[in-house]
C-alpha cells in the first residue's frame, strides 16, 4: 500500500516536471502558465506563508473553505519544500495524486474484499493511470485539475470514498471513513451536489430490492457524517467570504450556461484534448449505462456480482452525468465543473476492468506512460525543467525593478495580486483591491488591508478583469509620485509623499 502510494508520488513528480520544462524552444512552461495564472491556486501557500510569518489571520474563502483536506496537504506540501512557491506545487501534485490512490484503493478493498491486498493495489494503480496520462497529452487544464492545490480537489478523493463508509467491514474504519467525509463534505459542499443523484438511486434501488428496514442502518451512517458535517461548517462558517446561496441566481446561471459550450469547444482545439475530453464524455454515458443496468439487476435479484458492489456501480455509474445534471438544477453549473465528469469516468470504468485483465492493463497503461511521455518530449522537457524553477513573468520582474529596495507592500486587482506576488524577489506583496479601488474580501487575508500599508499600484489593462478605476485612485490619493510602464497597458504607480502614503494608509485601515 505504502510503495503503491510512493511509486504514485514518484510517476506524478516526473510526469509534473516534464511539462514544467515545456517547450524548450521558449514557450511558457506547465504549470507556470497554469498555476500560477489562476488566483485559487495559490491561496493556501499563502495561508501556510502567512502562518509561518506569523501574520494576523482573517482569511476569507469561497463557499468551499479549503479546511481538508487541502489545508493539511498544503502544509506538508511547504514543509517538504521549505516554503519554495515551486517545489509546493511540485509536492502538492504528488500528495493529491498519492491521496487519490489511497482512496482507490480503499474502494476496490472494499467493493472486492475476496482479493489479497497486493491485486487490489495493481487495481488501484491502473485506475490512477489516466491521472498520470492526461496530464501529458493535453494541455486543457480540466485534464490537470486534480494535480492542483484547489478546493475541488477534496470532492475528487470524497466521491471515490463515499461508497467506503457504507461497506467497510469493521467499525473504526468507518468512524474514520465518515469524520474524513463530513470534513470534506464541510469543506467543499459541492461533494453533496454530485454524490446526490447517485446515492438517492443507490437508496431507491435498495429499498425496492430489500424494503425499508433493511436501509436503515445505511442511512444511519449517511445521516451522522451528514450532521456531522453540518457541525464542521459551523466551525468553518468564519472561513466562508460569500454564501453558496449567492451562487444560486438565474441571470448569474444563464450567464455561466452561455459560456458553456464555447468554452468546451475551445478545449477542443487541442487535438490531444479533443479526444481526451471527446472519449471523456462518452465513457461518462457508458457509466450512466452501466449504473442503469446495476439497478435492473439489484431489483430484479439477478447477476453473479454481490449487491454491494451493483450498489456501489448505481453509485459511481450517476456521478459524472447525474452530478452535471445536479448542478444545472440547482442553477451552479460551471466549466470548472467538468472534471469530474470527463475525467473521472476514466478512473471508474478501469476500476472496473475484470480480475484477470487488471496485470495486462496496468502494464499496458505504465507503458502508455512511456510512449506518451517520450512522444510528447519527455526527455528536452525534463532536461528544459530548471525553466520552472525561479521563474518570473515579465510583469513581475518590472514591478520588482520598479521597486529597487523600496516598500514590498501594493495593491492589485485579485487576478493579479497573487499570480505576480507569488514569485517576486523584492519580495512584494499584492493586497487584492476591487476595481473601484476598495478592498476586495474573497479569497484573502482580510486582516492585510488592516495591518499593511502599501505604497504602490498596479495597474493592468492586458488582465483577466478590469484594471483599477486610475480616477478614483487620483481623486482619492493625488498623482503617483513615480510611473513605471512595464507595457503600453501595464504600468506601477509609486507614492513616496508622506502625505498621500497617510492618505492611502487611512483610507484602507479605515475602510477595512
Amino acid at each position: 500500500m505504502a510503495g503503491g502510494a510512493l511509486l504514485v508520488g514518484a510517476l506524478t513528480a516526473i510526469v509534473f516536471l516534464i511539462r514544467a520544462g515545456g517547450d524548450p524552444a521558449g514557450a511558457d512552461t506547465w504549470p507556470i502558465s497554469w498555476e500560477l495564472r489562476s488566483s485559487d491556486n495559490g491561496v493556501l501557500f499563502q495561508v501556510i506563508q502567512d502562518i509561518a510569518a506569523g501574520r494576523p489571520l482573517d482569511w476569507s474563502f469561497s463557499p468551499q473553505v479549503y479546511v481538508f483536506p487541502e489545508l493539511p496537504l498544503s502544509g506538508v506540501a511547504f514543509a517538504v519544500s521549505a516554503g519554495n512557491v515551486y517545489g509546493y506545487y511540485l509536492a502538492v501534485a504528488a500528495l493529491n495524486m498519492a491521496v487519490l490512490f489511497l482512496c482507490a484503493l480503499a474502494l476496490v478493498r472494499v467493493l472486492w474484499p475476496e482479493h489479497a491486498l497486493g491485486t487490489s493495489v495493481l487495481r488501484a494503480l491502473l485506475g490512477t493511470v489516466p491521472l498520470l496520462v492526461l496530464p501529458l497529452i493535453g494541455t486543457s487544464w480540466i485534464l490537470s485539475f486534480h494535480l492542483a492545490p484547489s478546493y475541488y480537489f477534496g470532492e475528487y478523493a470524497a466521491l471515490l470514498l463515499a461508497p467506503v463508509l457504507l461497506l467497510a467491514r469493521t467499525l473504526p474504519v468507518r468512524i474514520l471513513t465518515g469524520a474524513a467525509l463530513a470534513l470534506t463534505i464541510a469543506s467543499n459542499p459541492l461533494t453533496l451536489v454530485f454524490a446526490a443523484p447517485g446515492a438517492l438511486a443507490a437508496l431507491v434501488v435498495g429499498i425496492l430490492r430489500a424494503g425499508p428496514r433493511a436501509v436503515l442502518r445505511p442511512v444511519g451512517w449517511v445521516a451522522g457524517t451528514l450532521l456531522l458535517a453540518a457541525a464542521a461548517r459551523l466551525v468553518f462558517a468564519p472561513l466562508q467570504g460569500i454564501s453558496p446561496l449567492s451562487y444560486i441566481d438565474p441571470d448569474r446561471f444563464a450567464g455561466r450556461l452561455a459560456v458553456l459550450w464555447p468554452y468546451y469547444a475551445f478545449q477542443l482545439r487541442d487535438p490531444a484534448a479533443a479526444v481526451v475530453l471527446i472519449l471523456g464524455a462518452l465513457l461518462a454515458v457508458g457509466c450512466l449505462l452501466a449504473a442503469i443496468a446495476a439497478a435492473v439487476l439489484v431489483v430484479r435479484r439477478r447477476g453473479g456480482a454481490p449487491a454491494r458492489r451493483l450498489l456501489a456501480v448505481v453509485y459511481l455509474g450517476l456521478i459524472p452525468l447525474g452530478g452535471i445534471a445536479a448542478t444545472f438544477f440547482a442553477m451552479i453549473t460551471h466549466y470548472y465543473y467538468f472534471w469530474p465528469a470527463l475525467v473521472l469516468p476514466y478512473v471508474l470504468v478501469l476500476l472496473a476492468v475484470p480480475m484477470p485483465a487488471v496485470s495486462p492493463a496496468l502494464l499496458g497503461g505504465l507503458a502508455g506512460i512511456v510512449v506518451i511521455a517520450l512522444a510528447t518530449g519527455a526527455i528536452p522537457h525534463l532536461g528544459s525543467a530548471g525553466r520552472y524553477f525561479g521563474y518570473r513573468n515579465a510583469e513581475t520582474a518590472c514591478i520588482d525593478d520598479a521597486l529597487a529596495g523600496g516598500s514590498a507592500v501594493g495593491y492589485a486587482t485579485f487576478s493579479d495580486a497573487r499570480r505576480l506576488s507569488l514569485t517576486s524577489r523584492t519580495p512584494f506583496r499584492l493586497i487584492q483591491l476591487n476595481t473601484d479601488g476598495t478592498a476586495h474580501e474573497w479569497l484573502t487575508n482580510t486582516a492585510y488591508a488592516r495591518t499593511d500599508a502599501g505604497s504602490f499600484f498596479y495597474l493592468n489593462g492586458s488582465g483577466d478583469e478590469p484594471a483599477l478605476d486610475t480616477a478614483r485612485i487620483r481623486e482619492r490619493f493625488g498623482d503617483p509620485d513615480r510611473v513605471v510602464a512595464c507595457s503600453a497597458t501595464q504600468e506601477v504607480w509609486l507614492y513616496e509623499d508622506a502625505g498621500k502614503l497617510a492618505r492611502i494608509s487611512a483610507f484602507y485601515r479605515g475602510r477595512a
